[in-house]
């Protein structure tokens, strides 16, 4: 890189900084509030120092793709949900083939197949219960729903996982130190799965 021109040695070390600081990943935006103009990131492209992956966000070229983020970038009002949550939880080994998210009712996007996206909608009082953030296996946080809201969601008809997925989650959850039993039950009563709940942790608690 020492052979590059004044302007490319800019360009690449601009590059440089907003993919270590975004952890490989950044949007538009982002590089508009560190000063690099919409046209700089077109010489980048245009460069191959980083890879146009969406809509204004933008990767490094040589590193794998954090799917989980991307996804969270373009469809900003997703909360992976369901099996995809277990993945995020470590409470399954199943790596997903596709990625399950909520929206809220109503919601409607052209990406979910071209991001792999299962898409599931709840009325607004269930959409925002129980969420919180996870590090996805990149180190990006990305917006989930918690364990408890999780283990309601995968036996709530229609949509129920597989028994041995249910069954290793269930077995995982009685076995860790910050469960919350009290958050469980409420989220459970909410989304009408207490008593199929209840079996579960009577049955392994």
């Amino acid at each position: 890189m020492e052979h590059l021109g004044g302007e490319c040695m800019t360009l690449y070390n601009q590059a440089k900084v907003l993919l270590r600081k975004y952890n490989g990943t950044f949007t538009r935006r982002q590089a508009i509030s560190e000063g690099i103009a919409t046209p700089s990131l077109s010489r980048m492209v245009e460069q191959e120092l980083i890879e146009r992956v969406g809509p204004g966000i933008y990767a490094d070229p040589m590193s794998f793709e954090d799917e989980f983020l991307i996804a969270q970038l373009r469809l900003s009002r997703g909360i992976f949900c369901k099996e995809t949550a277990l993945y995020l939880h470590n409470m399954t080994d199943r790596t997903p083939n596709f990625m399950e998210m909520t929206f809220p009712k109503g919601y409607k996007s052209n990406y979910f197949d071209e991001l792999r996206i299962k898409p599931y909608r709840q009325i607004d009082a269930l959409y925002g219960m129980g969420i919180t953030t996870i590090e996805t296996p990149y180190g990006n946080q990305v917006r989930v729903y918690d364990i408890e809201r999780t283990l309601c969601d995968i036996i709530r008809p229609p949509h129920v996982a597989q028994d041995e997925v249910v069954r290793q989650a269930m077995q995982g959850y009685v076995q860790r130190p910050e469960k919350d039993l009290n958050r469980l039950m409420k989220y459970a009563k909410s989304l009408k799965v207490d008593a199929k709940i209840k079996t579960y942790m009577s049955v392994l608690g």
